[in-house]
């Protein structure tokens, strides 16, 4: 269904005040994006990193139950 539209008229200062406002938070949206992408690098990394540690905290356990079992025999 098509609605009658009436054309809208607005002040020159204001058309430009609205392209101005429009155009800062295309660029606010785009900064917050790139910080977005960084962050999860960031978090890939830290997630990387944990990952890491868990493993060399699992072979640390085992060396200490391989000790164990040897000296409890």
């Amino acid at each position: 269904m098509m609605e009658n539209r009436a054309p809208v008229f607005v002040k020159i200062e204001s058309y430009k005040d609205i392209m101005d406002i429009t155009s800062l938070m295309r660029e606010k949206v785009k900064q917050a994006k790139f910080l977005l992408d960084k962050i999860a690098d960031m978090k890939a990394q830290e997630d990387a990193q944990l990952a890491t540690w868990a493993k060399e905290l699992e072979s640390v356990e085992a060396s200490i139950a391989s000790i164990d079992r040897s000296l409890s025999q």
